[in-house]
């Protein structure tokens, strides 16, 4: 609560303490850590855009081999220039990119298997 506001006036009086102010006092001391320190290149975060946009179904395919490439190649400089960061998150990224073709040449194996389904079917009349 600010200094401005009025009740704030009448409870201090009430425990005598109209001109001090009251602080919190710290109970111990622990060394911050930046919660959003980010260890990313940005090759790294390239090739995790293209990992992500190659999760859409079929369409995705396209971008597998950008999310490949872009990710070795995020490691390689993440080797040559350490204090970029990034080597995990490119890792990541190759991974995910050998992992998600397997998912969509799965999936268009099982298209090209119900159209051939579809198209084999009697026609009743």
């Amino acid at each position: 609560m600010g200094e401005g506001y009025e009740p704030l006036d009448t409870i201090r009086a009430s425990y005598n303490l109209r001109a001090s102010v009251t602080v919190a006092p710290i109970l111990f001391h622990e060394e911050s850590r930046n919660l959003f320190e980010q260890d990313k290149n940005a090759i790294s975060l390239t090739a995790w855009a293209c990992v992500v946009y190659s999760m859409v179904p079929y369409l995705g395919i396209l971008f597998l081999p950008l999310a490949f490439a872009v990710g070795g190649a995020g490691y390689i400089v993440s080797l040559r220039q350490p204090h970029l960061g990034g080597r995990r998150l490119a890792m990541i990224c190759v991974v995910l990119s050998v992992v998600i073709l397997g998912i969509q040449l799965l999936l268009w194996w099982l298209l090209t298997l119900f159209h051939s389904w579809i198209v084999d079917l009697p026609i009743r009349g």
